[in-house]
């Protein structure tokens, strides 16, 4: 009787333990984004950076020339879009959806000629967007992924006037409504970005994927400082859901950081307790997997489960 009686008291408490405990979470929960597409070594089948386990979220870089060509022209390493030789992308984009991770195209990029010259501009490249890389159907469009429809447009914007991006959001949200089209940004980390604000401020983006390198004011100089300020000022003013910290995985970029001192720092643990914390964004595919970049981001920070509005934790 007294066995009975102990036996049934270690399982209530083991009970009320299981209930008080926090829940356990996955090493794979913390989101990351990264860029494919810029550079040759990022593979030519992007379903493998999609099953790396790694990222939430790849943005296929760069439509990096409108105004001046028509169509607006895309600019990846691994194919020909002009000569339709990107079309074997669409199954892989499909197969990264599947897989649970976002895929977008992203418009700019470093070393890009672009600009928007006018608010009719920016509703047509609106509609060429629609059509060609997300839901539209207009049968005059190539499609240089196919029947792929991604799931949103990112604006790496670091070139032209800055002129009339809110106007293309504006655009895009009304083009896509009804939908689960998603807009991210992706600014410098001096805060208000002089190409992008207009744009962030209108509140129709999801994220923004702040790169706190290659500006001086706001990157890793010996010292996390300006990084922090910079975060708080992002967290506060710009009106967005989510913000990813960005960093960069190649150690001879202005602004590295190395990533056991990114997830041991104060940056990152600072950053991890804003109610805007998305996740880390790390440029690029080839140097984060030449570096495991990304990998040590997920071993050391597998406590870690938020997520950007729209995006589901792995």
């Amino acid at each position: 009787m007294a066995l009975h009686s102990f036996a049934v008291v270690v399982v209530v408490v083991a009970l009320v333990s299981c209930l008080l405990a926090p829940p356990a979470v996955e090493a794979s929960s913390i989101n990351i984004s990264t860029y494919w597409g810029t550079d040759a070594r990022d593979g030519d089948h992007l379903k493998n950076a999609c099953n790396a386990s790694l990222y939430s979220i790849v943005n296929i870089g760069f439509v990096d020339r409108f105004r001046y060509d028509w169509p607006p022209r895309l600019n990846i390493q691994q194919c020909n879009a002009s000569e339709g030789k990107c079309k074997y992308l669409g199954p892989e984009i499909e197969e990264c959806q599947k897989n649970g991770v976002k895929v977008l195209i992203s418009i700019g990029g470093p070393g890009g000629d672009y600009d928007l010259p006018s608010s009719g501009y920016a509703k047509m490249f609106a509609e060429y967007l629609w059509n060609a890389y997300l839901g539209g159907n207009k049968s005059s469009v190539d499609r240089p992924f196919g029947d792929a429809i991604l799931n949103g447009v990112d604006f790496f914007i670091q070139a032209g006037s800055g002129l009339y991006l809110d106007v293309l959001a504006k655009a895009l949200t009304i083009l896509s409504y009804g939908t689960q089209m998603e807009l991210s940004a992706t600014p410098k980390c001096k805060y208000p970005d002089k190409y992008l604000d207009a744009a962030i401020q209108t509140g129709l983006f999801d994220y923004a994927q702040v790169r706190f390198y290659d500006e001086v004011d706001c990157q890793y100089n010996g010292s996390f400082d300006g990084m922090i300020t910079a975060w708080d000022e992002w967290a506060v003013e710009a009106k967005v859901d989510k913000i990813f910290g960005g960093v960069t995985a190649n150690e001879n970029d202005p602004g590295y950081v190395d990533p056991n001192l990114l997830v041991n720092g104060p940056f990152l643990q600072h950053i991890k307790t804003s109610p805007k914390f998305g996740g880390v964004m790390v440029w690029y595919v080839y140097t984060d997997h030449q570096s495991g970049y990304s990998a040590k981001i997920k071993d050391v920070n597998s406590a870690i489960q938020t997520a950007p509005s729209g995006v589901e934790v792995e």
